[in-house]
Order: structure tokens, then C-alpha cells, then sequence
């Protein structure tokens, strides 16, 4: 009799364990600067309902957002965390080693959304040598001289945080806004939801594929054809486009992993339901 009752306890906080919705962290600023994170938020909020994933917004203005990102328990308890900021010029390495530390030492898998792989350019694209890094690092960054030397004073025994190298793919870029064409480069339960002819975006920016680390498994690729725009006012002018690039992927990172979606400048991508589903099917993959 006892062990029956074991056998019944032990289904049921099973049945109790599994039950239990993903805990999600999004991470974002508001208002933004170059993107509307607010109506972007709010569409998120409405995927992770849809998907009924257990979520909590992480919001704030640019700068204080910066400060907030230091929080060595920033994902603590959660089994995802997605980042959907830009912070492309910024020298507030210690937000970037935690972020980094949350998924390569403390296993919180990650999602990083357009301008958040494309972020933090003096770890890892302001300078113009990786021998900077030192003659162990194999990778192809290219940090800027003075944040390494700035870094190495202050924290000798920690690694300098190349943000490039945690994304797996690098970005320093990107093309004119024109429609995209994104197709699949492999199934993979990330982007399960998309059929297999792929679909077009709405006017959408290409991030080129500045380096690529070891172990990179690309999942969609970006193809732009036609005219677009370059320059503003006086300056602004006709370019043709022809362009392709890596712009979804996943990349062992430590204990974890991250996907990155280059996709994602404006609302109207985020309104088109197959942007939705890559990132539900991604974040799903994540929690697993």
C-alpha cells in the first residue's frame, strides 16, 4: 500500500513539474531610440500569452536600463530570457559581461532580437586587430584597444567580454529597407511554424554577417533584390540592392545557448504573424 501511494504522490508531482508554464524574461528599453520598443513590448506580451509562457517584462529607459543590466541574478528563476534592445555604440561592459555570464555560466538560455546582437561595437569591431585579445584568442573580433587596456586594469582576471563572439554572429551593418525574402536553411524545431517556401517581410534591414564563430547552426537566411535608399535629404540617393546574409541561427554559449533574429527594426515586421511564430517556436526551443 505504501508503495502505491509513493507510485501516486511521484505521478503527480510530475504531472505537477510538467505542467508548469516556461518562465520568460524579456528584456527591452523604452521608449527607444531608433525603434519603437513600446508597441514592439506590447506585441511580445501578446505572443507569450498566446504561447501561455509564464513571462515578466524587464523595461527602462536607455542609460538606466545599462545600470539594471549589471544584476549578476538578472535571469535568476527563469527559463528563458529574451533581448530586444540596441545598444550598438555602448561601453557599458559590465551590462555586457553579465549578460553574457547569465547564459555561459549561469545556463539561462537567450534570445537576442535585431539591434540586441548588434550591440556593444567596442568589444568586438572599433578596433582593427584581434592581437589586442591576446595569442589565446582564436576568434576574429576586433576590439577597441583602449576599453581592452581601460578593461585589463580594472579586472585582470576576468575575460573581456566580446559581445560578437557571444551572438555567434557578428554585425556591424546593414543595407537600405526593402522586402526580404527569408528562407530556411535547415529544419530545426526554432522555426517549425514557418513553412517551407519561407515568406517575404514588410520593408525590413539586412544585418550583415560580420564574423561567424565555431559552431554557428544557421537556420534562416536573408536575400534582398531590387532599389532602395541610402543617405538622408540631399544626400539621400537610388541604390540597387542585391545582398544575402545569415539572419536566424542558434550557437552553444557555455552552459546554454542563444538564437539570434536579425529581423525585427520595425512594428509592422513585428505585426506579421510569421515573425510571431519565430519567435514563440525559438523561445519554446529555448525552454524545452
Amino acid at each position: 500500500m505504501k508503495y502505491v501511494l509513493l507510485l501516486i504522490v511521484s505521478f503527480l508531482v510530475g504531472c505537477s513539474s510538467i505542467s508548469q508554464p516556461p518562465k520568460v524574461l524579456y528584456v527591452t528599453t523604452e521608449p527607444g531610440k531608433h525603434h519603437d520598443y513600446t508597441a514592439q513590448r506590447k506585441i511580445f506580451e501578446g505572443v507569450a500569452k498566446e504561447a501561455g509562457w509564464n513571462y515578466t517584462v524587464h523595461s527602462n529607459e536607455h542609460y538606466e536600463q545599462l545600470k539594471q543590466l549589471v544584476d549578476s541574478n538578472l535571469t535568476e528563476g527563469y527559463d528563458a530570457v529574451v533581448y530586444n534592445f540596441c545598444f550598438a555604440h555602448s561601453k557599458d561592459l559590465l551590462a555586457a559581461e553579465n549578460m553574457i555570464n547569465q547564459t555561459r555560466v549561469k545556463g539561462t538560455p537567450a534570445m537576442v532580437i535585431h539591434c540586441s546582437m548588434h550591440s556593444f561595437w567596442p568589444t568586438f569591431k572599433d578596433g582593427e586587430s584581434a592581437e589586442v585579445l591576446g595569442s589565446t584568442y582564436q576568434g576574429s573580433a576586433t576590439p577597441d584597444p583602449a576599453e581592452v587596456k581601460k578593461w585589463r586594469a580594472k579586472y585582470p582576471n576576468r575575460p573581456f567580454p566580446v559581445w560578437g563572439d557571444f551572438t555567434g554572429i557578428a554585425s556591424t551593418k546593414h543595407g537600405p529597407k526593402i522586402p526580404m525574402k527569408v528562407s530556411k536553411c535547415c529544419e530545426h524545431d526554432a522555426t517549425k511554424s514557418l513553412s517551407d517556401e519561407g515568406y517575404t517581410t514588410v520593408n525590413a534591414e539586412l544585418y550583415n554577417n560580420h564574423y561567424m564563430v565555431d559552431g554557428v547552426k544557421p537556420l534562416l537566411r536573408g536575400t534582398q533584390k531590387g532599389v532602395g535608399y541610402k543617405g538622408k535629404g540631399k544626400n539621400r540617393k537610388e541604390v540597387l540592392v542585391d545582398d544575402e546574409a545569415i539572419i536566424m541561427w542558434q550557437v552553444p554559449q557555455g552552459k546554454s545557448e542563444v538564437v539570434g533574429l536579425t529581423t525585427g527594426h520595425s512594428t509592422e515586421e513585428w505585426q506579421q504573424k510569421e515573425f510571431q511564430l519565430l519567435i514563440k517556436d525559438a523561445v519554446d526551443y529555448l525552454t524545452r
